[in-house]
């Protein structure tokens, strides 16, 4: 074991020992991982990385992070995705001090320290580490933290405004070897910069286009963007969720990022359902106890051709092994 990996106590038997095998896994002659991918838009699979180019990807993190040996820094993310595995292999690159805590929703609960200089999070974690004052106090603590694995909702942007350290939505996906692409919270930035050594184009669909880079092919994918030059960008939505309803082609995160001041501290989402008329419907769907008065709260922000056909309120959503919520029918 790597004499800079902590193990706090309370640490799942599983868990523990997917961090040491992966840490084995990286120490060996096998030029490759293994990595599964999530499955938020389509079936889970197994794809095969080069171990010398998710080096140089753990490598372009630490250079627009300026990491040094000694730097403090966490896992808190499955190591079984890719996301916890980089968190491991910059640790190791950069000879920084990886302390291993729980993989829940609140990873701070039963950790105190001075300070941290990076971590990484998804969206639902950061919401319930700021929903507590003790946790909160240390989130503030750490220098620089990645966010990334679902999109931030309008409500936990504004909260991490209020905190003291620098945070940053991630952007990127297994095949890119996490993210290639960052965006600034605290400066308010609505746009995505690439990592050095990046560039990014759109195809005729306006979906982003990650030009051949020392890390991966070039690489069309199904995010909907904008544009701004060939190393800035902003995120729109996925092309695998536009809904064309009557021939009018609707964006479901448009749509959420609209209505998000209306559903503080829910989860919800838009979806497409056929129709005989329209060819798609568009309809709403709410996690949680129903609010008879949603249809009219939202009706200002939306459209008469952007409101939903139906709400339906979901006791709990379906997830992803990593958190993220599936887009489904129920």
């Amino acid at each position: 074991m790597h004499k800079n990996i902590h193990f706090s106590t309370g640490i799942e038997e599983q868990y523990h020992q997917d961090v040491l095998n992966f840490v084995k896994d990286w120490n060996s002659n096998k030029d490759e991982i293994i990595v599964q991918t999530s499955g938020s838009t389509g079936t889970p699979k197994t794809i095969r990385l080069k171990k010398s180019a998710v080096k140089k990807s753990a490598l372009a993190t630490g250079k627009f992070f300026d990491f040094k040996v000694g730097q403090k820094t966490i896992l808190n993310l499955s190591p079984n995705y890719i996301a916890g595995k980089l968190m491991i292999v910059r640790a190791l690159v950069f000879d920084m001090e990886l302390y291993v805590l729980p993989n829940s929703r609140n990873p701070l609960l039963d950790f105190d320290f001075e300070d941290l200089d990076f971590a990484a999070f998804v969206p639902y974690q950061v919401d319930a580490i700021l929903n507590n004052p003790q946790t909160r106090t240390r989130f503030n603590k750490i220098r620089n933290v990645i966010i990334g694995g679902a999109p931030i909702n309008r409500d936990l942007e504004r909260r991490l405004l209020g905190c003291d350290n620098q945070s940053f939505a991630s952007f990127g996906m297994t095949e890119t070897i996490t993210h290639f692409a960052l965006r600034s919270i605290n400066e308010k930035h609505q746009y995505y910069t690439c990592l050095p050594g990046f560039k990014v184009t759109t195809n005729k669909n306006n979906g982003l286009v990650l030009e051949k880079n020392a890390i991966t092919n070039k690489l069309e994918t199904n995010d909907w963007v904008e544009l701004l030059d060939d190393s800035r960008f902003i995120w729109k939505g996925r092309l695998d969720h536009i809904i064309n309803s009557g021939g009018i082609k609707l964006s479901p995160e448009t749509l959420e990022r609209k209505i998000a001041d209306e559903l503080l501290h829910r989860r919800f989402y838009f979806i497409g359902r056929p129709s005989e008329k329209f060819g798609e419907e568009l309809i709403l769907y709410v996690e949680g106890p129903e609010m008879d008065d949603l249809a009219d709260r939202i009706k200002p922000f939306l459209a008469k051709y952007e409101l939903p056909k139906s709400i339906y309120f979901v006791p709990v959503f379906k997830e992803t092994p990593t958190g993220k919520v599936k887009r489904v029918l129920f």
